[in-house]
Formats: structure tokens, sequence, C-alpha cells
């Protein structure tokens, strides 16, 4: 039998605000956390990896900040990995998490129990039974690794971001030919990083960037200010004009102004022609752009050599796409991440992970008391919009408001990994909508 507790797998910024949302509406809970500490991501130096040294946030400060705990006044507008920790760590002080959190315990598996809760096995073979889980390990712990995709066979060191620390650790670029795969924001932020002959612990003497398709990048800097400077916080109630449009409309309009904005930045900056870099092959709201304060400069310095993907290895010989060849000693892949849970099985979720749809990307469609918090694609910091999220679930098993039925869930699931990104405070709204202000 349950014990009527709610179980948070995960203590990262997503996990936390369920902690949080969960002990405001008095549902109880515990927080089970594989590794020692909390923040994710963002605990660099635990050993799990997905997180680097350099590693800065991507979204302002002030736009990332959970709704009712800001940042300091004086802080940095970009956080580091350090400071963002700090942050975590007091915000789970100052809310008293600490004492719901259960470190040490990692989940091997969930599975339903008879439509009445959900036993989970621990990693040396414990069980227990809890009347609800809500999934809150984030978007970050499965890497895409594409290398044995790749004809041929590459004789050189092979890493993904994802272990990455630094340009010595754990393997040693410095002095070394390198190549990052991949357009997004790490792979600009360690091309960057490892061109950088300034750089604290060394830089690769040769950088090449192997980009098989276009990407929208822009500074994160305008005169100074971030780039968010002017875009409403996350938790922001929609502007009345936009409440009262029906259905899509209102993200429909924020996503071609945010192109607009986009696509004028672009120009300013000369464009992929003027960059050195591949057309954009999405439209500029089908993804977050790539985002970096020091990427452009290092592009019009000569630092960072642009090529096409990578077509087949030979030893150390790698041939790009545009027929082009080049000797290489290490091969860092930024190629993202995809949904990953191991410890829920195909036949609980239904589909391959990848493949999972949500009612308003939270709820299992079919599985009833199954969460998940911060798994979705967004145009915004996540953090905050996890928290309303958490929010969401709190109420409902608070008994604030009934969701619907799996048939409805399922009707309206959204996939996760394949529809647009979330325009944030849009999709806030239509949460607070149906479970009232959360």
């Amino acid at each position: 039998m349950t014990d009527g507790k709610v179980a948070v797998i995960g203590a990262g910024p997503s996990g936390l605000s369920a902690c949080k949302a969960l002990a405001e509406m008095n549902v109880d809970f515990v927080c089970l956390e594989a590794g020692q500490g909390i923040g994710g991501i963002w605990d660099v130096e635990r050993v799990t990896g997905g997180g680097y040294r350099s590693l800065q946030t991507n979204t302002s400060t002030r736009s990332m900040a959970y709704s009712d705990f800001p940042f300091p006044e004086d802080h940095s507008p970009y956080g580091t990995a350090p400071q963002m920790l700090a942050y975590f760590e007091s915000y789970a002080k100052h809310f008293d998490l600490l004492k719901h959190i259960r470190f040490g315990e990692r989940v091997a598996s969930a599975m339903p129990v008879n439509g009445a809760g959900w036993r989970l096995e621990l990693e040396g073979g414990e069980t227990r039974e809890y009347k609800a889980v809500i999934i809150a390990t984030g978007q970050y712990n499965h890497p895409k690794r594409p290398h044995n995709e790749t004809p041929g066979e590459f004789t050189g060191e092979i890493l993904h971001v994802y272990d990455y620390l630094d340009p010595a650790t754990p393997v040693d670029c410095r002095g070394k030919r390198v190549i990052v795969v991949g357009l997004g924001s790490s792979a600009a932020e360690l091309a960057t990083e490892l061109s950088d002959p300034d750089g604290p612990v060394g830089c690769a003497s040769e950088l090449i960037l192997s980009a098989r398709s276009g990407r929208w990048v822009m500074p994160k800097l305008f005169g100074g200010s971030p780039a968010d400077a002017r875009a409403p916080h996350p938790a922001q109630p929609l502007p009345g004009v936009l409440r009262w449009l029906p259905g899509e409309a209102a993200p429909w309009i924020m996503r071609r102004i945010f192109g607009k904005m986009l696509r004028s930045t672009w120009k300013k900056m000369g464009g992929a022609a003027g960059l050195g870099l591949p057309e954009p092959s999405i439209e500029p709201w089908e993804d977050r752009p790539t985002l970096s304060v020091d990427f452009v400069p290092a592009l019009k310095a000569g630092r960072i050599d642009v090529r096409s993907g990578i077509e087949r290895f030979e030893g150390s010989t790698v041939t790009f796409e545009d027929g082009s060849e080049t000797e290489a000693d290490v091969i860092l892949y930024a190629t993202g991440y995809q949904l990953g849970f191991p410890y829920l099985s195909r036949e609980v979720l239904g589909c391959d992970a990848p493949d999972l749809a949500l009612y308003q990307r939270i709820a299992h469609p079919e599985q009833e008391g199954l969460f998940f918090v911060g798994c979705c694609r967004v145009m915004c910091s996540l953090w905050p919009l996890a928290e309303q999220q958490s929010r969401w679930v709190a109420r409902a098993l608070s008994g604030g408001f009934e969701i619907p039925s799996p048939r409805k869930r399922a009707s309206k699931a959204v996939p996760l990994a394949t529809t647009l990104p979330v325009m944030c405070n849009a999709y806030v709204d239509g949460l607070r909508s149906e479970a009232g202000q959360l």
C-alpha cells in the first residue's frame, strides 16, 4: 500500500521547484536524488557529467530567477556554474527544502501499482510505494553521440560535451587539432574556449567547427545589456490583448515578433555569409538561437574554421561533406541530448522516451499519477517555467482542480521533442486558465 506521499525524482532546478510547490500546498512528499548534492548539471565537479567549468547561463539571471526568489541586484547578468549552484543552494535553504531530500538514492525502476500508486525500486533492491511520481531529472542526461553513424574509423580521441570539463579534462586538447561538431550554444561556447589563446588553461592549436546545418546566432549582450532585457519574465501574465485572442493566435503573434527581431539582429551581424556560417535551416521560432558573448568575435577574428558536416573518417583524416579534408587529434561532439528516463520502461511510457507526448507537456496521457516537470522545449529560461508546471501539478495533487480523463489527455497530448518550443507566457497563461492562479 502507498503511504500517501508523492515522490519527486531529482533535486536539480526543476526538482527543487517541484519540492517548493508541493510544500506550499501541503502535499506530503519526498525527493529522491541520486547524487550527494542539489543543482543538477550546475554542480559541474560531480562525477556524472553534463556541465563544464566555463558553463554560463544562456538567459539572464533576471529572466531565469524563480518568481519569488530574485538574484541579488548586483549579480552579473549571466551566471557562472558556481554562482548558479550557490543560487540553488540558497533557494533550498530559504524555503527549507533540504529536509525533504534523500541524497544518494538512485531510482532503478518505477512501475504503476494497480492504478493506485507507484512502486519505486532503488539501486540495491529496496522498494517503496507512493501515490504519485514527479519526474524532474531534466533533459541533459542522455547525450546524442552520432560517432558510430559516420563511416570509417577515427583513431584520435572522441568525447561529448557531456564528458567535457575544460580544455585539459578529461581529454587534453591543448596544442591539439580539435573538431567541435555542432552549432548550438554549447558548441559555440566550447569552440570559443578551445580557440582562445588567452584562456586560463590553454587552447587547441587548431579549431574547426563542423556544422551540418545552419542555426540562428545571437550575442548575449546588446549595448552592455542582456539580449532578453525587454522580454517578460515567464511567470508574468500575458498582456490583456493577447490573453483574449482565440486558440494559438497569441503564440503565433509572439513567434512572429521574435522572428522579426532575430532576423534584424542577424542582418546587422552580417548574416551567414558575414560570419562564415551555413544559412539557418529553420525559422527563428523553431528552436532557441545559439547564444554566446564571444563566439561572433572569435569567428570574425579567424580563430574558428567553419566546415560542413563530417562525411567519413580514415585514421586521423576527417573528410567533410564539401569534399575538404583535415587531420585531427580530437573530436568533441556538441550534438545535444535526447529525452531519457532509464527507470521508466517502454511498456510504462507507452513509447520510446524521445517520442513521449504529454498532456499540457506535464501529465502522462494514460498513466495516472505520473508527471514530468522541466522536460519541454522552451523559448525562455526553463526553470521559472518548470516552477509554473510544478504549481500546476501541486494544485492538482492537493485537490485544487481535476485533471482530465485519460481519453481527453491522450487527445490533447503534445510530443515533447517534435513540437515547436513554447512561447512561455502564453503557455503559462494556459496552465493558469485550467488550474487557477499559480
